[in-house]
């Protein structure tokens, strides 16, 4: 399943173009209702996450339209909206699995700015991890897993469950 994340305010503001941004893949080049519902027609699923929605306007509302009409239509669609109190203040890390593949704990230390004493191995992890406040981590490139990314994974998503202070949202880049 593919994941996308609209936010309604970006989508006021920038209209089609950021439509055409956060629909690349496969690209999507049009700037009308009818050729985004065509295009998204053709989308494997793909669950939509809507943030900002208390920022709704005619536009941003004919979109939300177009993703449940296409829903009912080709039941491809999947909305969700996020909740604004749940998120604020929220802080969002990008974390890329080449990156870890290639650099592995060093990299993690770095992105998550771990202290010193950083064991690097997965029981440290799982302790820093467990002391990080109010984080989305954006997992980018997940075509490219190995064991090691995936051991990672395994303990990112534990302290997700266990303690509900990281949110973990993984990007697909192309349709599996």
């Amino acid at each position: 399943m593919i994941t996308k994340t609209i936010d309604i305010k970006k989508l006021n503001e920038e209209g089609f173009a950021y439509l055409r941004e956060s629909f690349s893949e496969p690209p999507y080049e049009g700037d009308d209702y009818d050729s985004f519902y065509a295009y998204l027609s053709y989308l494997q699923e793909t669950e939509i996450f809507i943030g900002n929605y208390t920022e709704m306007t005619d536009f941003s509302a004919n979109i939300i339209r177009i993703f449940n009409d296409v829903n009912e239509d080709y039941g491809n669609i999947t909305l969700s909206y996020l909740d604004p109190d749940k998120d604020k203040g929220r802080k969002k890390i990008v974390m890329d699995i080449s990156e870890l593949n290639k650099r592995g704990y060093a990299y993690l230390k770095e992105l998550f700015d771990f202290p010193d004493y950083f064991g690097e191995n997965l029981d440290a992890l799982y302790d820093c991890l467990c002391e990080i406040d109010n984080t989305e981590v954006i997992v980018m490139n997940c075509d490219d897993l190995k064991k090691f990314s995936l051991k990672i994974l395994d303990v990112f998503d534990d302290v997700a469950d266990e303690y509900g202070n990281i949110k973990i949202t993984y990007e697909y880049d192309e349709e599996e």
